[in-house]
């Protein structure tokens, strides 16, 4: 089987590059921006392309003609997309629509398109947790990209049968490999903490669902031998922690004694202020189920960020 996955110098990619492979699944192709391709590249075939260059793209899928599509790459800063919208639009939405309709055209051995979707489409809600059905508001650029993105997609699915599936999965956190992966909001929590100083972060008060990593590459692999053309699936705990919890947690875990500074970084525009994710539609037809609590995956990154000290 041959599987192409954008995104693969990312967190998420990164990591779902290295399972897939010692899982031995079939051939990994990654794409690779240009600007990347003196970088070093394990477990996968690099093919450097960027996907806003529609005619090029086209070349190596007609060549690769992947069966398996799972489409991570994005700018995916929430913040960043405030300054950048046209840039986001750019990459997100006609990127994602660039690669979808020349797999629909020129890819005829095409079984499943996953497509890294966000839970920041939903945007602001008043019914928690929230589920697939759920009105979209969402609040940001990044966030409108990605919801332009998934309803071309679920077009193209109602017009041409086009196998997408879309996947709408809790922050992911946990160790940090890819040449490129960004700390999250945990992991920049950590590695503050573990230095010893004092800490400073943002707004204490929103409220993320969050799921360890190995969830995450499970998540990916269940949607590879299960996930239904058509359908949109939420994948998280349906709990949320505000990120003062968070760092109250990891103050405890770490045994950190310095001081805190809240509002260190100025409070961006459109701030969601609650993402909870139903994942009963995950549970009943996929069978899938998140294993690692918070306050383990807590200690898990921990430890590894520890390790690389």
């Amino acid at each position: 089987m041959k599987i192409l996955i954008t995104g693969v110098t990312g967190f998420v990619g990164s990591h779902l590059v290295k399972e897939l492979n010692e899982s031995k699944i079939g051939k990994i192709y990654g794409l690779v921006r240009f600007g990347n391709r003196y970088a070093k590249h394990e477990g996968y075939e690099p093919i450097y392309a960027d996907l806003t260059d529609y005619h090029y793209l086209a070349k190596i899928i007609s060549d690769i003609k992947p069966e398996i599509v799972i489409h991570l790459a994005a700018l995916s800063s929430v913040s960043q997309s405030f300054e950048r919208p046209q840039e986001y639009f750019e990459v997100n939405t006609i990127g994602t629509i660039n690669l979808a309709e020349i797999n629909l055209k020129f890819n005829p051995y095409l079984k499943k398109f996953i497509f890294a979707g966000t839970p920041e489409e939903y945007g602001i809600q008043n019914n928690f947790p929230t589920k697939e059905d759920a009105p979209l508001n969402p609040n940001s650029p990044y966030a409108v990209s990605k919801a332009a993105a998934t309803k071309y997609l679920l077009y193209l699915h109602r017009a041409y049968g086009f196998p997408v599936v879309i996947s709408r999965h809790a922050n992911a956190y946990g160790r940090k490999i890819g040449i490129f992966s960004q700390l999250g909001v945990i992991e920049n929590i950590v590695t503050q903490m573990l230095k010893g100083n004092d800490v400073y972060l943002g707004d204490p008060e929103p409220r993320r669902d969050f799921l360890y990593i190995d969830d995450v590459l499970k998540w990916y692999r269940v949607l590879i031998e299960k996930g239904r053309p058509g359908e949109i699936y939420n994948a998280g705990w349906g709990k949320s922690y505000s990120i003062k919890e968070v760092a109250e947690k990891v103050k405890k875990l770490t045994g950190f004694k310095g001081e805190i500074h809240w509002y260190s970084i100025p409070k961006r525009p459109g701030e969601v202020p609650r993402i909870e994710l139903d994942a009963s539609k995950a549970k009943k037809d996929l069978g899938w189920e998140p294993k690692i609590k918070l306050e383990e995956g807590l200690m898990k990154t921990i430890e590894y960020f520890k390790s690389q000290r």
